[in-house]
């Protein structure tokens, strides 16, 4: 489901499961930054991280562990945790 909404999956065994989004290219001529956002999946803990960087036009970064979620996404989260079995 992540996928259709335009993440791509990372799985890392030891930690989870990770979907990054990153903003076009033309992000960055038109209003002069890109973002990633990331939604992540701690097994071991079963913790759900939503987080994003922020890449300016001078090459600055910046990191934000508080973001918004879209009712698409949030669909999307509460299939993954039934696909991991954390009822």
């Amino acid at each position: 489901m992540f996928e259709a909404l335009g993440y791509t999956r990372v799985e890392n065994s030891a930690m989870g499961i990770q979907y990054i989004k990153k903003s076009n290219r033309s992000e960055m001529q038109r209003i002069g930054m890109l973002k990633t956002k990331y939604i992540e999946f701690y097994r071991k803990h079963k913790d759900i991280t939503i987080k994003t960087t922020t890449e300016f036009i001078d090459g600055s970064k910046a990191n934000n562990n508080l973001e918004c979620m879209t009712l698409e996404e949030f669909k999307a989260v509460q299939k993954q945790v039934l696909e991991l079995g954390w009822n």
